[in-house]
């Protein structure tokens, strides 16, 4: 009986007496095996997100950072205590490392709106996206997203991370509507 070189999985060899049977058997228990131990050597990913659909008012102003009313931590500690009370719209990642964000606002169609960005800022731009095709009435809401990576320093103070919409106009309406919106930031790799 011959073994796998990685895994060290069984497998019959030219010179291995015909048993179907057990040699599936004993197959099937070693993956079992295997599978049980890098089982427990994977962990929970360290992550957060916030989330809001009440609708959030958007001053006459070109620029807003977005809120968030609900916050989902996976594997407790992903934020720095400060940051966890809700609302809120700035969040400051506990755990130094490299983190990718992602941001989601869903907006309606607004007058004389040519233009919509939304951009992921932690000390500095970390990401941006933009979108020049407005909703119309049939469309209902649009929604526009951005994703980025930052190194976090983990500290518990600075080094933050939020979302802020731009418009290149104000408009003619003193407030406009965010829908729903989210905001998700993971540990890819500790630092």
């Amino acid at each position: 009986m011959g073994v796998t070189p990685n895994r060290g999985y069984p497998y019959p060899d030219p010179s291995s007496p015909m048993r179907i049977t057990e040699d599936l058997q004993a197959l099937a228990e070693a993956y079992d095996a295997d599978l049980k131990s890098v089982q427990d050597t994977v962990q929970q990913r360290v992550m957060f997100r916030a989330t809001a659909s009440a609708r959030q008012a958007y001053g006459a102003g070109a620029t807003a950072t977005v809120s968030y009313d609900v916050l989902e931590e996976n594997n407790g500690g992903a934020l720095a205590a400060g940051s966890t009370s809700m609302p809120r719209d700035t969040f400051i990642p506990n755990i130094h490392g490299m983190w990718m964000f992602t941001a989601t606002v869903s907006y309606p169609q607004w007058l004389n709106i040519g233009w919509v960005s939304l951009e992921l800022y932690s000390t500095f731009l970390v990401a941006s996206a933009k979108a020049t095709e407005m909703p119309n009435n049939a469309d209902g809401n649009r929604t526009i997203s951005v994703t980025g990576m930052q190194e976090m320093t983990g500290t518990g103070t600075g080094n933050s991370i939020r979302a802020i919409l731009t418009t290149n106009v104000a408009g003619t309406r003193s407030v406009f509507p965010l829908f729903s919106r989210s905001l998700t930031g993971f540990l890819v790799a500790r630092i």
